[in-house]
């Protein structure tokens, strides 16, 4: 099979972003350099790359680490093409990126096959890979606990995410998983809120969406945190619906289960936790169960974690190597609107916004190893904040 994979494209005078390599590029060659065009044909190697000029970029390193990934003859794009003018070539998607996109579309390309094996296959971790991620978790809840210790009232949400930035870069890092997410109060409703330099009120409960990334592999972990350091009453009762119903989730996280049928006993167990402080009213039906619950947490209950921070399409039954993030949730959203929902229980709970917590878990032989290390107990996270 004679294949054509490109890294990225990354333009090395103008992005403003770190570099990010294609994650199934990675997968398949271990080579994180942008802008390699490699060709394979049978057991040889050919790349075509723009090398950056010495006057500017660090071109000695660049090389260096291109031969250490590959034994390649260096070719012109056009001499490279010749080699395979008249033969199928498999590809992935992100080769229409490529900026000589005009000279390589006239191949007859194959963009499916290696994609749709390697989503199947990246969906089992091997023990590199568990490796990786096992570190991102460490210093993404290293991160997450220096936010803790070091919040104050009026600091921005911007800030917030400065810090976590300053306690990951300390272990040479400076890829994240996704675009990081500090809110607090009112803003925690918004499932991907975008920090503002807004100061966090005294008295509101900061919720913090964070990941970062260890040899390109992702972590993901959600932690809610008073910042006034003491959590009030009422915020309590909605943190420990959550708090109750992850650590129930978590329970059912092993071998042979189906994620859709571990879905809706965590809907249940959300629905019977709602009930016992009153924000939802009583209800035999176990679909009305359900649906109310959808309302109050409108987004799956987590996702496969490997080298995209939402890997490998749907999750179905579990296996062991497994990676996932699980994250149960409860929302203030605005016009929610249901029988089932308590208006006035929801009035005194609205201006908490929203709990979600969230761990990155393998899965093991017989259940699950939890990858995040940072407290998720409000006497832990107190104690963290004195």
């Amino acid at each position: 099979m004679i294949t054509l994979l490109y890294s990225g494209f990354y333009d090395m005078d103008n992005s403003k972003e770190v570099f990010e390599v294609n994650p199934n590029f990675y997968y398949l060659t271990s080579c994180d350099l942008p802008n390699i065009l490699l060709l394979k044909i049978k057991r040889k190697h050919y790349v075509y790359v723009d090398i950056p000029s010495i006057k500017w970029y660090d071109s000695e390193s660049f090389m260096k680490v291109l031969r250490h990934c590959f034994n390649a003859e260096l070719l012109e794009i056009d001499k490279l093409l010749q080699l395979v003018h008249s033969e199928v070539v498999h590809t992935l998607p992100n080769i229409k990126s490529h900026p000589q996109w005009s000279k390589i579309r006239g191949l007859s390309l194959d963009m499916s096959s290696i994609n749709e094996k390697l989503m199947k296959k990246r969906v089992i971790k091997h023990i590199d890979e568990k490796m990786s991620i096992e570190k991102a978790c460490k210093y993404t809840s290293q991160g997450i606990k220096h936010i803790m210790k070091n919040a104050y009232p009026k600091m921005s949400q911007i800030e917030l995410i400065g810090l976590f930035k300053q306690s990951i870069s300390k272990h040479g890092i400076q890829e994240l998983s996704f675009n990081p997410i500090t809110a607090h109060g009112k803003y925690n409703q918004y499932l991907h809120y975008i920090a503002k330099n807004r100061p966090v009120t005294k008295g509101s409960l900061v919720l913090l969406d964070l990941g970062c990334k260890y040899n390109h592999y992702c972590s993901d972990i959600s932690r809610c945190f008073p910042i006034s350091g003491k959590f009030t009453t009422i915020q309590k009762e909605i943190y420990n619906v959550v708090l109750k119903s992850l650590k129930y989730a978590l329970k059912l996280m092993k071998p042979t289960m189906q994620w859709n049928d571990i879905t809706q006993q965590v809907q249940l167990k959300l629905y019977e936790e709602c009930l016992q402080i009153g924000l939802v009213n009583p209800t035999n039906n176990k679909q009305d169960k359900i649906d109310v619950i959808t309302l109050l947490m409108p987004h799956s209950l987590g996702h496969h974690v490997g080298l995209e921070n939402h890997d490998c399409g749907p999750i179905t039954t579990l296996q062991k190597n497994m990676v996932l993030a699980v994250e149960p949730g409860i929302y203030f959203q605005n016009n929610v609107k249901s029988p089932l929902i308590n208006s006035k229980k929801w009035s005194i709970y609205k201006s908490i916004g929203g709990v979600r917590l969230e761990d990155t878990i393998i899965i093991t032989d017989k259940g699950y190893k939890n990858l995040s290390t940072i407290t998720k107990e409000i006497s832990g996270i107190e104690k963290l904040m004195k």
